[in-house]
């Protein structure tokens, strides 16, 4: 079933659908991204999703309609090769006819000097939408950002509220929103900083020595109302809203004096009604992981980045069990997707399964 409101309600095959190449540089913010790494004769790739064409008559289980785009006069096939032997991704719609696959994610990959990965949960009748529309306008802001690599927290921050505050303004996003994680890897300084709002989880997979297990560490905390500093802070949002157990599954947030929104988050973008009367916020929680330091204990590492499409019936440490197994990153990341699809149908009697989006990286 779908659990955030009340009302219940190939390895990277190019697809560039109706958009224009140009048309999509400069939503993305790619443009002058690819222009630094012609110069420098550096690598890079963009992959994203878009929303599928075929809308709610997609599927279920086949993957989203996405866009590669690689710097002007590099082959496309060479760039995706070095892609594919760092990341994994994939977006499968689940098993609900009635709606599109409201998942989205974002993958951009800069040979020696930066990648940023990102995964959006859509939910509310355009909850696909504001999935894409929050990806496209993040991207945008953060990678032009000329601050972005000096202080990257403080402009990831910064791109959440700009993003929430042109989603206001679009008046089809009140009762319809998306989490966000972002991961941007600085690989000069070797540094991991982490923005999030709402349930898309982070892990980090780390491996002291071949003899020794694979440990797991959540980078980020689900934005779940009943946690003691997000309930606090709803109710003395002003106005104040609502913490209230459904009696099945969640903590959902109301407004003051009515049953909705019903949301089972405190943060999100878009959900207008829920910002404005029931205490949600758009502002991420930021944290910030040195891989130096890590690489100092742990031979290995891996970064997993999903919807909880994943984590609804997959721990974190189970995750990184899965996905461990594997040399390959996008055999690793079916294997994941697939684990999370049988779940669900075997959870739900084979009737409905959530979109299911899942990042791996190599670090």
């Amino acid at each position: 079933m779908d659990r955030k409101r009340m009302s219940i309600g190939a390895v990277i095959p190019p697809t560039v659908g109706s958009r224009s190449v140009a048309t999509t540089e400069r939503e993305a913010g790619i443009a002058e991204v690819f222009t630094r790494a012609s110069e420098e004769k550096a690598k890079a790739i963009y992959v994203t999703s878009v929303t599928d064409r075929d809308l709610q008559s997609r599927q279920s289980f086949t993957e989203k309609d996405r866009v590669v785009l690689v710097p002007p006069g590099c082959d496309e096939q060479e760039m995706e090769d070095w892609a594919k032997a760092h990341i994994g991704c994939g977006c499968r719609k689940g098993l609900k006819p009635e709606s599109p696959n409201q998942d989205s994610f974002s993958i951009v990959m800069v040979e020696n000097d930066f990648a940023m990965y990102g995964v959006y949960d859509g939910h509310g009748p355009a909850g696909h939408d504001c999935s894409d529309l929050s990806l496209r306008k993040l991207c945008s802001a953060f990678l032009n950002d000329p601050d972005r690599e000096r202080d990257p927290a403080a402009v990831l921050t910064k791109v959440f509220l700009e993003t929430q505050e042109i989603l206001m303004k679009q008046g089809q996003f009140d009762t319809s929103g998306t989490t966000c994680t972002i991961v941007y890897h600085d690989r000069k300084l070797d540094k991991l900083t982490i923005a999030h709002v709402g349930d898309s989880r982070s892990v980090l997979g780390k491996k002291k020595d071949e003899s020794s297990p694979w440990e797991s560490l959540e980078l980020t905390t689900d934005h779940k109302p009943d946690l003691p500093k997000e309930k606090a802070r709803i109710e003395n949002a002003n106005p104040p809203g609502r913490v209230v157990f459904d009696g099945y599954y969640n903590h959902r947030v109301f407004a003051q004096n009515g049953m909705y929104p019903g949301l089972n988050m405190s943060r999100a973008l878009g959900d207008v009604i829920a910002h404005r009367e029931a205490g949600l916020t758009a502002e991420p929680d930021v944290c910030v992981i040195d891989l130096k330091a890590e690489r100092e204990k742990y031979a290995k590492l891996m970064l997993l980045v999903c919807t909880d499409g994943v984590w609804e019936f997959i721990l974190s440490h189970e995750a990184i069990s899965i996905v461990q197994k594997f040399p390959d990153c996008q055999q690793a990341v079916e294997r994941l997707m697939k684990e999370s699809w049988d779940r669900w149908m075997k959870d739900s009697d084979n009737e409905i399964t959530d979109d299911i989006t899942a990042v791996l990286v190599y670090l």
